[in-house]
């Protein structure tokens, strides 16, 4: 998992603050965009440099998203997909927003876009206070690193609702970090089939373990074990056959509880399963050893 701060517009911020806007198209106007850890599921937070939102001269955090995917269009082709998602009533005022951040004041053949849901806004929030310092130099973005440096933040994005924050604010943040903290650790721990072979028939069973459950999905970057949050819970299921060697599984299943419970701080229940349902290992995966 991977996150970045952007310095962004705070007109348009504004836009979808006020529209409480969900889901919103971050676009920046180069279209040469290339980022080496930065991809789908991603979390991308809001640096406004507007001065109300500084602390001396650090620029504070105000919202966040998670990238559903990336494009790079016309100027012409962005407004007509995504509209006032572009945060700006107009396409006249979209690009008068465009050439006031272009360096020759002429409208781009390209630019590019952040298609990004779970959109959340929230009071300040000073990376100084989630222990990372930042130059009050930063004009493009900067990486969020360690992972406790995320965590802290979204946990105090919690503590800095805004008047225009509904009660789903809470609920999206908890999601989110949950869902951070699992894909940080998925990295750290990695997939247990040790050849292609045993991918591929990892990921068509657990295909079928989806169809026949609703709500899991592949944890970020693995083929082999998915997830499934739930009101105040964790499901992990791994997949599992004959060949599986269960000391393995089991030793999975502890590295998991240790990095979820290091990184997220939480008390969230979390229920390991493998793909067959077999209780005798299920037993022993959520034995606390």
């Amino acid at each position: 998992m991977s996150a970045i701060a952007y310095i962004t517009d705070s007109k348009m911020l504004e836009l979808h603050r006020l529209n409480n806007h969900r889901t919103i198209n971050f676009w920046r106007p180069s279209g040469n965009i290339n980022f080496t850890e930065f991809g789908e599921g991603d979390l991308l937070f809001f640096l406004s440099k507007d001065k109300e939102h500084r602390k001396g001269k650090e620029k504070g955090i105000v919202g966040f998203g998670r990238m559903v995917s990336f494009s790079v269009t016309s100027v012409k082709t962005m407004w007509e997909r995504y509209g006032i998602y572009n945060g700006y009533r107009d396409l006249d005022e979209f690009k008068e927003a465009i050439l006031r951040v272009t360096k020759d004041r002429k409208l781009p053949n390209k630019i590019a876009g952040f298609y990004l849901e779970d959109v959340t806004f929230f009071q300040p929030v000073y990376l100084s206070e989630c222990g990372m310092k930042i130059s009050s130099n930063v004009e493009s973005y900067i990486y969020l690193k360690p992972e406790e440096v995320v965590v802290r933040l979204l946990d105090l994005a919690k503590e800095s609702k805004d008047l225009w924050s509904d009660l789903n604010n809470n609920e999206i943040i908890d999601r989110e970090k949950l869902l951070y903290v699992l894909g940080a650790a998925h990295k750290l721990i990695g997939d247990i089939p040790d050849s292609e072979k045993g991918y591929k028939r990892a990921t068509r069973i657990l295909k079928q373990f989806k169809e026949s459950n609703e709500g899991y999905e592949f944890i970020r970057d693995s083929r082999s074990e998915l997830y499934r949050i739930g009101k105040n819970s964790l499901d992990i299921v791994f997949y599992y056959d004959k060949q599986t060697d269960e000391r393995l599984l089991i030793g999975q299943a502890q590295l998991y509880r240790y990095h979820l419970s290091s990184l997220n701080k939480s008390d969230v229940p979390v229920r390991f399963l493998t793909s067959d349902r077999n209780e005798r290992v299920e037993y022993y995966m959520n034995a606390l050893l």
